[in-house]
């Protein structure tokens, strides 16, 4: 027998190449050996660490770094191996802290820097600094700023817990101030609300959590006095605003998941399709607290006109639409014409699975968004005017979708035809979007329009408020809108507005809008000739608007959206399994979904996965998480034949996956799967009639191997790419999923 090596440097020697050969335990063991003989070595035990956490034995790593520690207390480089081993264990705010830990022993360490970034929101409790501290104290109440917007004690009898999901606007708050029309109809309702609730209504906000999937109560005093500071300047870094708005990112961090009261509303009057696994954690709320989903549809722009926007936001917003119907328990629309759009789509999928709907006009005078100011704020908006200068006004996000190429093709013409003292300038208020070239290159390559044309991307609600005050009268130019916010405030400042007659444009507009054919060149300078060239006639559509053309106050805008959701919350639930089952037949792929059409058949892989062991779905398909992941597949009335059930599987790494089939009042079938790595794999299963209304499948990966997917590593069970559920008699259907692909089947063995 041969003797064991004792030498250090051959230890060393054969531990490194080992780790060449990515054989992480023998490394790690030889570097243990090593450790053994040189003790005080911690470099190697590092190095051990690191062979660990390879093999994915990262709770073992860390308590390697951990020994290392004790000898190098001050390495920073280390301190930074600390937080990637508690970030893959889900240790967040450990790592956080670790991280922050290592910048400060080292702060030109660009990895350190990057991480403590990167994990700020992480930090909890006793990270939440003085600074913070005094950001949030109710003391801050006592500013005049905010004493319209200070909640009333809730009424003790509520019958209708309403929680407002307010993670769009708190999201949007991460690197910009001054709202758009979507941010304002959630301030302008959620604030009154807090202020005046409904009788009989209990009104709290969440914020959605994407990393845990949960929902974690806001603030209301802290959110109210975001809202303010937003509407009240424009400069994202003035002090007073990144501290109230990171000071509430921290709160959050350090909050754990909030406990839905029971058959609470959640109300999103926001937007819901970006975030990613939103629906299935609400399913889990749904089955847990007997939530309620009540989101509020902006528009359907991304379906009607997906040429004006970027495609990953169309395949979001198919995504999150395709799905709507099934979870949602009823819709607010902000117009009739939304509200047509929305059935007509959604009755397209399936008739009859739009859910109740009511419409909530956004026809609210902007100036009730407005904080009292003690001192008058600046105007550096107003600075690149003449005190005295007529100027139009246009305000729009810079983007292809409000065609500000038209506008300053008119505008040019115009100047062309009768003289730049003739025409006031053209204010755009709006910040850059997409698709906008082609007005940008005009813009830049006229001498004409840069001497006329004035572009204001940053500019706060009270500046926004002074320029519609001081313009001679406004434009609003849009190939597709859900309402017109820019519409309304225009009219509130009794100025005439021009605009297209098409969409909600005419319900934001009304009677009292000056309207041309959409798109119509030569239709829009004839209109801008009259409006600009005779004095009368614009005094005489003034004289209309100030008449007829006034808008609501925002208070009433909150009481109709909270009489809908009254209404809303009187109607009875529509569980999700019967608002859909999976088809007999009918191969279904549990992938992302790429397309600019929404269907039922996609929106099922969002449906089927149950419960939390699962990441997010991709392009290729979906991986389970170690451990146990449901997948729970809703069953067609009368499905009481014997089955069979196709599963389409990949494993990251060679694996036994242990599968067991039940349903209600059904013992579980198990079944012992072994895989290959990475090949593609069908598995056949042929199951007994059921006698519940959906089929339950548990896949359980055991521990599973370590991967890094999106800069992080997780540790992965089997992936899955699709599915088929028939008859076993239905000849037809097996025929078809053999043809469709060429089969490489696994048999599973009982256990």
């Amino acid at each position: 027998m041969a003797s064991p090596i004792i030498d250090p440097d051959t230890l060393l020697a054969k531990a490194d190449a080992h780790r060449r050969d990515k054989d992480w335990m023998g490394a790690a063991d030889a570097y243990r050996q090593f450790t053994i003989l040189r003790p005080n070595d911690w470099t190697i035990i590092v190095q051990e660490g690191h062979c660990l956490k390879e093999g994915g034995k990262v709770a073992e790593a860390l308590a390697r770094y951990r020994e290392a520690e004790a000898l190098a207390p001050d390495d920073a480089d280390l301190q930074v191996q600390i937080g990637h081993a508690q970030k893959v264990l889900g240790r967040w705010h450990d790592a956080a802290r670790a991280y922050h830990r290592a910048l400060a022993m080292n702060p030109s360490s660009a990895a350190a820097r990057v991480e403590a970034a990167a994990t700020a929101e992480w930090l909890t409790g006793p990270e939440i600094d003085a600074a913070d501290r005094a950001a949030l104290s109710r003391e801050r109440d006592k500013d005049p700023r905010f004493a319209p917007f200070l909640p009333v004690p809730q009424p003790a009898d509520a019958a209708i817990a309403t929680v407002f999901d307010v993670t769009d606007l708190l999201q949007y708050f991460n690197d910009r101030r001054t709202p758009t029309g979507i941010q304002r109809v959630q301030s302008g309702i959620i604030t009154r609300a807090l202020t005046a609730p409904a009788a009989g209504m209990a009104i709290s906000l969440a914020y959605f959590e994407p990393r845990q999937r949960v929902w974690k109560a806001v603030d209301r005093h802290a959110f109210t006095r975001l809202c303010a500071l937003s509407a009240a300047g424009a400069d994202t870094q003035d002090p007073e605003w990144t501290g109230m708005r990171d000071a509430v990112r921290r709160l959050l961090n350090a909050t754990g998941a909030m406990r839905f009261p029971r058959d609470a509303l959640l109300v999103n009057l926001g937007n819901s399709w970006s975030l990613t696994d939103y629906f299935r954690a609400l399913r889990q709320a749904q089955r847990d607290h007997g939530v309620r989903y009540v989101p509020f549809v902006h528009d359907c722009v991304p379906l009607i006109v997906p040429e004006h926007c970027l495609t990953g936001l169309v395949h979001s917003y198919v995504r999150w639409f395709s799905a709507l119907g099934l979870h949602a328990h009823g819709l607010l629309c902000n117009s009739e014409n939304t509200r047509d759009d929305l059935r007509r789509h959604m009755e397209a999928l399936r008739p009859g699975l739009t859910p109740p709907t009511h419409v909530v006009r956004l026809d609210a005078d902007p100036r009730g968004l407005l904080p009292p100011q003690g001192n008058a704020a600046p105007m550096e908006a107003l600075r690149a005017l003449r005190h005295d200068e007529s100027f139009a006004l246009f305000v729009a996000t810079l983007e292809s979708r409000k065609n500000h190429l038209l506008v300053f093709n008119a505008w040019l013409k115009l100047l062309r035809e009768h003289g730049a003292e003739a025409i006031p300038r053209l204010v755009c208020v709006g910040k850059p979007g997409w698709h906008a070239d082609a007005a940008l290159k005009l813009l830049e390559t006229s001498p004409e329009l840069q001497r006329h044309v004035l572009l204001l991307p940053q500019v706060s609600d009270q500046e926004l408020d002074a320029l519609y005050d001081r313009c001679a009268f406004t434009v609003y130019n849009s190939h597709y809108e859900g309402w017109g916010l820019p519409i309304t405030e225009a009219l509130a400042h009794g100025k005439v507005t021009i605009t297209p007659r098409h969409s909600a444009l005419t319900e934001a507009g009304g009677d009292v809008a000056t309207y041309f054919t959409p798109q119509s060149l030569p239709e829009l300078t004839a209109t801008l000739e009259k409006v600009i060239l005779d004095p009368a006639y614009r005094a005489a559509q003034e004289a209309l608007i100030r008449a007829k053309g006034q808008p609501r106050s925002w208070d009433a805008v909150k009481d109709e959206a909270l009489d809908a959701i009254r209404a809303l919350a009187a109607q009875p639930v529509r569980p999700v399994a019967e608002a859909a089952t999976v088809a007999l037949g009918q191969h279904y792929k549990l992938r992302r979904m790429e397309s600019p059409t929404p269907a039922l058949a996609p929106a099922m892989a969002e449906l089927v996965r149950e419960g939390p062991g699962w990441y997010p779905l991709e392009e290729w398909g979906v991986s389970t998480m170690a451990g146990l992941a449901t997948l729970r597949l809703p069953l067609p009335a009368g499905t009481d034949a014997p089955l069979r059930l196709y599963l389409e599987m990949r494993a990251p790494a060679d694996m036994e996956v242990e599968l067991r089939f039940h349903s209600e009042g059904s013992q579980a079938q198990p079944f012992l799967v072994s895989l290959p790595a990475g090949e593609p794999r069908i598995c056949l299963f042929d199951l007994p009639a059921l006698p519940g209304t959906s089929l339950s499948i548990e896949l359980d990966s055991g521990d599973g191997p370590y991967a890094l997917q999106y800069g992080e590593a997780r540790r992965l069970g089997v992936g899955l790419l699709g599915f088929m559920l028939c008859r076993l008699d239905d000849h037809a259907a097996r025929l078809g999923m053999l043809e469709e692909h060429s089969l490489n089947p696994v048999s599973p063995a009982l256990t």
